[in-house]
């Protein structure tokens, strides 16, 4: 078994069940399905797990000596990073694949995200601190295609899309590409690493979705109607969701970043069950929008 998924399986061990002493997390991975060798994990390999753990995933697993366990410090880690649920989400769909095959019949999936065969190229020039080269069709301009070369910075998933951030060879432009557009897709030779504000957490601050632009940070307010308030609760449309009103068959949520074209398309995706109520700007492009439509049916 890779070490990676071992780590894995540890990490969520202690995250669904609590302490362990190695003895008793031993009898847990003798059962597991993936173990097909029934292996044990020795004292020496279980420390140098938890060091990978520790460094890779800033996740400590340490020895208490009073109940004589091991047990997971900072939990809140996981809680609070989408790229580890999203790493444990992946876990757990690869401990489903023996399941998967033999009720194939019985799941029903959504396509997987496109692009996804790229990323092992793109995450690999990321490493080496060398620049992207492909081919480009953008879906406004299908009878044209771009040649790109681009100092990658990093990757995001959306709606189920890979894109790749990046910045021009000479600093004068970061471009979001999705990775379904792209072709010939090669490592290029020039050795650039991106500029170090490119991050994701700088680079979409204040952000809703993949289009990050020129447009200023600001207080938007939500009123959501029926049982569209119980899915809203539960799946917030972003970090910086507040519940600042309730009411009987309705509730009103607040949030703070740019309202961008991806923010309009999730409204709309509402139908009649959320209203905007500030800004007033916002709202009176998304009754400009409903006329639009409107006009489509006459």
């Amino acid at each position: 078994m890779q070490k990676w998924e071992r780590c894995l399986w540890i990490i969520n061990t202690f995250c669904e069940y609590g302490d362990f002493s190695l003895k008793e997390l031993n009898e847990r991975f003798i059962q597991y399905s993936l173990n097909y060798d029934g292996e044990e994990i020795s004292e020496r390999t279980f420390n140098r797990d938890r060091e990978f753990i520790a460094s890779s995933f800033q996740i400590d697993i340490e020895y208490d000596a009073r109940i004589r366990k091991y047990s997971l410090r900072n939990k809140e880690v996981i809680e609070e990073n989408p790229i580890y649920r999203y790493l444990l989400s992946s876990f757990h769909i690869n401990n489903l694949s023996l399941m998967a095959i033999k009720h194939k019949d019985k799941i029903m999936l959504q396509n997987p995200p496109t692009g996804v065969e790229l990323l092992h190229t793109i995450l690999n020039a990321i490493d080496q601190g060398r620049t992207l080269c492909f081919d480009y069709v953008s879906y406004y301009t299908k009878d044209r295609t771009f040649y790109f070369e681009l100092i990658p910075a990093f990757v995001r998933l959306f709606e189920q899309r890979w894109y790749l951030i990046g910045e021009f060879t000479d600093r004068s432009q970061t471009r979001v590409l999705a990775l379904e557009r792209m072709h010939n897709l090669v490592i290029g030779k020039k050795q650039l690493s991106a500029s170090p504000n490119i991050t994701p957490q700088e680079f979409y601050d204040g952000c809703f979705g993949v289009i990050r632009d020129d447009k200023q940070a600001q207080t938007i307010k939500l009123k959501v109607y029926d049982k569209q308030v119980d899915y809203i609760r539960s799946l917030p449309l972003h970090a910086s969701q507040q519940e600042i009103e309730t009411g009987k068959d309705y509730a009103i949520f607040q949030y703070y970043f740019r309202p961008s074209f991806d923010f309009v398309q999730e409204i709309l995706w509402h139908r009649d069950k959320v209203e905007v109520i500030e800004p007033k700007i916002l709202r009176e492009e998304v009754i400009s929008l409903l006329r639009q439509m409107l006009e489509r049916y006459k």
